[in-house]
C-alpha cells in the first residue's frame, strides 16, 4: 500500500473530513497507537521527510493532548488520554541532528529502527536507496552517530540489515536479515535488541506469519508493521500496527489519533487474514473470493464477522 498514492490520499482526506464532522458527537476515546516517521529536516526534503517545523507542531500537540509512552509500553492498559508511541525507521542522520533535539525539548523519547547496512555503508543497500530515494551515504547515521543517539536516551530497534522486502526472501534469508541486524546492534550498543520493524511493513505484502515466527525464535519480544489503526486490547505482539506520518497537518494528526484512519487498518487486517488463510490452505467462501476482485468493496465488508 503506497501511502502517497492519489487514491489513498483522497480516501484519507475523506476519512478526516468525516471525523471532523462527527467529532462533536463523540466522547474522547481510550486509544493506544504508534506513529512512524522517517526523516526530519528543515530543507531539501526527501519524499518521506517531515519538515522540522511540522514535527515540532506534532510534538507540541501530542504533549498537550496525549500520554506519550515508550514503544515497549504500548501493549499496556489504556489510560484516560490517548497513549501514543513515536518511532522512526531506517536510520537517517537527520534523526540525530533535528529529531532528537526536538524530542529532548519536549521531554520525550522515541524508538529508532535501524537498517544496519547503513551503519557499515553496505554498497548494496546504499545503491538501492540512492536509486529509489536519491539519497547518499552521508544521509544515514554511521555507528558513531547511532551511539550518540542511544546515549541521548533514545531507544533502538532493528529494521533488518539490507532493508529488503522480507516476503520476497526465503525463510533462511529472512532469518539472516533479522538475526544479522540484531547481532550488529547488540554488539554496537551493548544491550539486547528486543524490537523489530519489518521493512515496508504492510501485512501480507512485506511479511507474513513465517516472518513473525522467525523473529520470535531469534529472541525478539515484539515486532511492528505498517497498519493504520490503533491497538486492540489483545494485540499480537509481533504485529503491532503503526501509522505512517509525513507532513500531516494538526487537524489530520488529531483525526488519526481519534481513529479516523482506522478503517484503512481494518482493511489491511482483512487482507492479511485472507492471505494467512490461503497460506494455511484453509477454504474461504466464494463471496470472499469475489470481493477480492473488487478492491473498492473490501473496505465495506472487512469488519463483517464470519467472513473468514
Amino acid at each position: 500500500m503506497n501511502p502517497y498514492s492519489l487514491p489513498l490520499r483522497a480516501l484519507r482526506q475523506a476519512l478526516v473530513k468525516g471525523y471532523q464532522l462527527g467529532r462533536a458527537m463523540r466522547s474522547p476515546q481510550r486509544r493506544t497507537l504508534v506513529l512512524n516517521y522517517h526523516s526530519v529536516r528543515p530543507a531539501q526534503l526527501f519524499f518521506n521527510s517531515t519538515p522540522t517545523r511540522v514535527f515540532e507542531q506534532h510534538l507540541e500537540w501530542l504533549v498537550a493532548h496525549c500520554e506519550v509512552v515508550d514503544f515497549a509500553e504500548v501493549c499496556g492498559p489504556a489510560s484516560h488520554k490517548p497513549r501514543v508511541a513515536i518511532t522512526f525507521d531506517d536510520g537517517f542522520r537527520d534523526n540525530l541532528e533535528f529529531a532528537v533535539p526536538l524530542l529532548q525539548k519536549y521531554g520525550l523519547k522515541a524508538t529508532f529502527f535501524i537498517s544496519t547496512g547503513f551503519l557499515g555503508r553496505d554498497p548494496v543497500i546504499l545503491d538501492i536507496f540512492a536509486r529509489t530515494f536519491q539519497t547518499t551515504a552521508n544521509d544515514f547515521m554511521d555507528a558513531e552517530a547511532l551511539r550518540e543517539l542511544f546515549a541521548a536516551g533514545m531507544r533502538v530497534g532493528a529494521h533488518t540489515h539490507s532493508h529488503r522486502n522480507l516476503l520476497s526472501l526465503s525463510a533462511r534469508e529472512q532469518e539472516e536479515e533479522l538475526g544479522r541486524s540484531k547481532t550488529i546492534l547488540e554488539d554496537l550498543l551493548g544491550q539486547p535488541i528486543q524490537s523489530v520493524a519489518y521493512p515496508f511493513g504492510v501485512p501480507g505484502k512485506a511479511f507474513d506469519l513465517t516472518t513473525t515466527q522467525i523473529a520470535e525464535a531469534l529472541g525478539y519480544s515484539r515486532g511492528t508493521m505498517v497498519c493504520w489503526r490503533g491497538l486492540r486490547a489483545q494485540e499480537p505482539v509481533f504485529r503491532i500496527p503503526r501509522f505512517t506520518i509525513v507532513r500531516e497537518s494538526l487537524a489530520e494528526l488529531e483525526a488519526i489519533v481519534g481513529g479516523a484512519w482506522d478503517p484503512i487498518g481494518w482493511y489491511q487486517d482483512w487482507r492479511f487474514s485472507l492471505r494467512a488463510s490461503r497460506q494455511a490452505n484453509k477454504p474461504y467462501p466464494l463471496a470472499v473470493a469475489l470481493l477480492e476482485q473488487q478492491a473498492w468493496m473490501e473496505l465495506v465488508h472487512c469488519r463483517i464477522p464470519g467472513l473468514l
